[in-house]
């Protein structure tokens, strides 16, 4: 069965829930089922709809650590903005001159022909809605005169190409009184987001968009549980390719845990036939799943208790979906136990575990199926962005899974499925930029992959016309501090607030920069306390958030139901008044 997966624990990321699922699932003695202990609500709604009609998809990036979105999204050319981003950024400072530049050796990009292309690049951009996104007090700061950081080249091509979006300045926020550098000092503490600059506390809150309300579900959970009606399949709304998070919690959802690989580990002793599946010295025909519950027994399930045709038949089995074998009345009498009913609301729920573990890992196993590696389709994409000297990573693999997913959606008959990968390694607190130049290194490395990664993943859902069906966006826990620690290359950045995250779709109107750009003013502006540049959010996590989640399908007064802080922030999401804000990122009709 599906075991609980976790990521290789850095020193920022939280644990407190990983260690409540694990003591709780271990004394309940179903180590081997731990995944689905959390998820007891997996059976979708009655309603009977295909997989492929009006599906969407959301596909949450968690740059786990704080990433230092000040050298992500970068002014350039000569602005004010440039000028302090020169003054403040000391050792962190990328250069103008590194925005035109020759890729090295085996860390070049995929030119429609070649995966390794090294010709001259550059991550200059121009945002289409010039001058919306300038600092309210600073009206010509940046001049629309911006760069990606050089390990971005991916990414702008997304922005030139109008499939990706920056929302600038982003954080958690309150919002009961405004924010200013004046008045942070003095304000009651209910009114700023609590414990600001502490990880496990702003990835959770991050992920809650309630950072005035203790934690108990996260947004994309409080999503699941409403667009949960819209799926008939076994398998949740919510599904993990990164182990344990707070954003996929719900009451009543809970997300499905699966490993980078895409593995799902079935019932052992069943295996097979011709080719080998999984269950295929068992079963007749190992797409159907077990159903459990009687009365009609749908299309793509078979029933445990169907009867056998007499002890003279040549095969006593033919009218079941079992094989007459050793390994067909094995699997036979263990799901016809798992299909028995109990008095016990105990017992009935205990069996019911392994009953959903079952059919989960079944049904994920066949949605694979339609995707196996090799598979050129999809295969080629992450080929094409990672070089043979580059390699595949942690993070392009789970995104190769969701891809796969996706492309395996009719089997799970789920019309809404969110999603959530993540990369670590952003608590960039030394040597940040050991070599400004060196791909392999510090950030540089981080950008490079979560460019390639993305790119990669895009590449992918065009390919099989699903782009404009998913909605992909970074979160992280905070940005960093403008200036460094240090003033060699050990320097880094310590923890700060608002940062520059990415939205990413076939339905986002891109190519452009929303909300508003920070006056880079250090000690000054909005820089909330002390000199180290760390910039009061002017967009509320709810704003971007909940405009995801109308894009979803969520009507207004449900958006409201998952955001009640949003109203603090902004009066509804007419379209004058996404437009007012700079924050008209997404077409909704698409």
């Amino acid at each position: 069965m599906n075991i609980f997966l976790k990521k290789t624990e850095d020193r920022s990321k939280p644990n407190r829930r990983d260690f409540l699922l694990r003591t709780g699932c271990a004394s309940m003695g179903l180590t081997s089922l731990v995944n689905t202990i959390a998820q007891y609500k997996l059976v979708g709604s009655a309603a009977a709809q295909s997989a492929g009609e009006d599906y969407k998809a959301l596909v949450c990036v968690f740059l786990n650590g704080g990433g230092d979105s000040n050298n992500f999204l970068i002014p350039a050319g000569s602005t004010a903005a440039r000028t302090d981003y020169n003054a403040g950024r000391g050792v962190l400072n990328i250069p103008d001159t590194q925005f035109d530049y020759s890729p090295a050796a085996n860390n070049g990009y995929f030119d429609g022909t070649t995966n390794n292309n090294t010709s001259a690049v550059t991550t200059r951009i121009a945002p289409l809605n010039a001058g919306q996104f300038e600092p309210l007090n600073r009206p010509n700061y940046t001049q629309s005169n911006f760069a990606l950081h050089p390990g971005a080249y991916p990414l702008k091509t997304l922005f030139d190409s109008q499939d990706l979006a920056f929302v600038a300045n982003i954080g958690t926020l309150v919002g009961t009184q405004t924010i200013t550098r004046a008045n942070f000092n003095t304000l009651p503490a209910s009114t700023k987001p609590p414990q600001l600059f502490s990880h496990s506390d702003q990835q959770v809150q991050w992920q809650s968009s309630l950072p005035d309300k203790p934690f108990s579900q996260g947004w994309g959970g409080r999503i699941a549980e409403i667009v949960a009606g819209m799926n008939s399949g076994d398998l949740g709304v919510s599904v993990s390719i990164a182990g344990a998070n707070s954003f996929q919690i719900g009451l009543t959802e809970q997300p499905y845990f699966m490993n980078t690989s895409g593995a799902v580990s079935s019932l052992t002793g069943f295996s097979g036939g011709t080719p080998s599946t999984a269950y295929g010295s068992a079963l007749r025909n190992t797409a159907l799943n077990p159903h459990y519950l009687g009365g009609t027994t749908p299309a793509n399930k078979y029933t445990p208790l169907a009867g056998i045709n007499g002890l003279t038949a040549g095969d006593p089995l033919s009218a079941t979906n079992y094989q007459n074998s050793s390994a067909g009345y094995r699997l036979r009498a263990l799901e016809q136990i798992l299909a028995a009913s109990h008095d016990s609301l105990f017992d009935e729920t205990y069996v019911g575990v392994p009953q959903s573990a079952r059919n989960t890992e079944g049904l994920v196993g066949n949605a694979l199926a339609q995707s196996a590696t090799p598979n050129p389709t999809l295969d080629v994409h992450w080929t094409n962005w990672f070089p043979g000297g580059f390699g595949q990573t942690d993070l392009s693999n789970q995104l190769k899974v969701v891809a796969r997913m996706i492309a395996g959606r009719s089997v799970l008959s789920n019309k809404r499925q969110i999603f959530f990968v993540q990369i670590g390694g952003w608590d960039t607190h030394t040597s940040q930029i050991p070599n400004p130049t060196a791909q392999n290194q510090g950030q540089y490395n981080l950008i490079n992959n979560l460019s390639r990664s993305i790119k990669a993943f895009s590449d992918a859902m065009k390919a099989i016309g699903m782009w404009d069906k998913v909605m992909m966006f970074t979160a992280s826990d905070f940005n960093r501090t403008f200036t460094p620690n240090k003033s060699d290359q050990t320097g880094g950045s310590d923890h700060a607030w608002g940062g520059h995250s990415i939205i990413a779709g076939g339905a986002v109107k891109g190519g452009r920069i929303y909300g508003q750009f920070p006056d880079l003013t250090v000690n000054g502006g909005i820089d909330a306390s002390g000199n180290r540049g760390r910039w009061i959010p002017t967009t509320a996590v709810d704003q971007k958030a909940s405009l995801i989640g109308k894009w979803f399908g969520l009507t207004d007064a449900q958006v409201n139901q998952v955001f009640p802080n949003l109203t603090r922030f902004q009066p509804d999401l007419s379209t004058a008044t996404l437009d007012a804000r700079n924050l008209n990122m997404i077409d909704f009709a698409v």
